[in-house]
């Protein structure tokens, strides 16, 4: 009895000492894939998953299985079935990329993904000496009724600078000078959505005068259950400083979201900012234009097809140019007319009296 109570400790302690198990714990996080809201035939969805380890002392391979009849061929592993956990790395993300077929029938559809963790190769570890597992389950239902919905995770402006020569004339600056309201926009429908309209109401630092109002309701989509940046844009006039901008955010005609933030213009170069080759492309394209405008002109000889046009544009006023100098000229004729009466009459009193002294 002794020798079979020592020889069991004995086993126990070997277990503990040379195979640790319970010592490397393994998890996911989320441990399912799901939309939250039913998603269309022929629709993508992406959900990333995030295997967690207690200890990396050892590269691992992870094997992925998954067990789901109707839908197996929807999905996919970004990384493959089969992968890596490098050495030292706690977390490792998968994305489990879901194409619903064009042709799939409404309805719910469910299944799981086994995950499998096993030392990689023929490798004996000692963190590690049997496989672990988890399971995450797939629960998706497939639907042909439109759903728009969306939650703002952020809302922050961008601080800028002022623009120089040439860049700072309105040509340029109603397309680069502007106040960015960056949103990071959740889609929780399962159509493409974004915000209807964003409204920015620009003020002094002491609140008492509005300097700008402006409305954007051409925000870029975001694609149905991703998360992406979207940007609200606006052109303005604004010198150097700092000002406070109220921020509305519309769905349909509901403000949805509202706060009051603080933008900055910068002098020019303090940020060094790059505007990239999209101003040096306008500047040529006006370049370019007012060159085909003048080389159009001279070649059809569109010269003086303009002074008539201006000519039939002036018109009325060389019209009455022209009759009121027909009536200043009138009026000189009889002035003159009238003077040469005068004098005429004049000579010939003198001569009458010239005649009655002779007699």
């Amino acid at each position: 009895m002794k020798r079979l109570f020592y020889s069991s400790i004995l086993i126990v302690i070997g277990i503990f000492v040379l195979v640790q198990p319970t010592k490397a714990g393994f998890g996911i996080s989320p441990p399912y894939v799901k939309t939250g809201k039913p998603i269309f035939a022929g629709s993508h969805f992406e959900q990333r998953i995030t295997l967690l380890r207690s200890t990396a002392d050892d590269e691992l391979q992870a094997e992925i299985s998954v067990n789901a009849p109707e839908l197996e061929s929807w999905v996919t592993i970004d990384r493959g079935n089969v992968f890596d956990l490098p050495k030292g790395e706690l977390q490792t993300t998968m994305v489990v990329q879901v194409d619903v077929p064009p042709e799939t029938e409404i309805g719910d559809y469910k299944g799981y993904i086994n995950v499998k963790i096993k030392p990689k190769g023929d490798e004996r570890s000692s963190g590690v000496a049997i496989a672990l597992g988890a399971r995450i389950d797939i629960d998706l239902t497939v639907t042909d009724e439109p759903m728009t919905d969306f939650i703002i995770r952020t809302v922050e402006i961008p601080a800028f600078e002022k623009m120089g020569k040439p860049w700072e004339w309105k040509i340029f600056s109603w397309f680069f000078y502007r106040i960015k309201v960056v949103m990071k926009i959740e889609n929780t429908g399962n159509i493409e959505t974004a915000p209807s309209s964003v409204k920015i109401e620009v003020l002094n630092l002491a609140e008492d005068t509005t300097l700008e109002t402006h409305v954007d309701d051409k925000i870029k989509p975001v694609e149905p259950f991703k998360t992406a940046d979207v940007v609200a844009s606006f052109p303005t006039e604004l010198d150097t400083g700092q000002y406070w901008v109220k921020v509305s955010i519309y769905k349909d005609q509901e403000i949805i979201y509202k706060d009051k933030l603080i933008v900055t213009i910068e002098p020019k170069g303090t940020l060094n900012l790059k505007l990239g080759i999209w101003p040096w492309l306008m500047l040529a394209g006006w370049l370019a234009v007012i060159g085909i405008f003048i080389l159009i002109l001279i070649k059809i000889k569109i010269w003086k097809h303009v002074f008539r046009i201006v000519l039939l544009i002036t018109w009325p006023l060389l019209f009455l140019l022209k009759k009121l100098g027909n009536i200043l000229t009138k009026i000189k004729i009889k002035f003159l007319h009238w003077v040469h009466l005068k004098t005429a009459k004049s000579l010939n009193i003198d001569n009458d009296d010239h005649k009655k002294s002779g007699k």
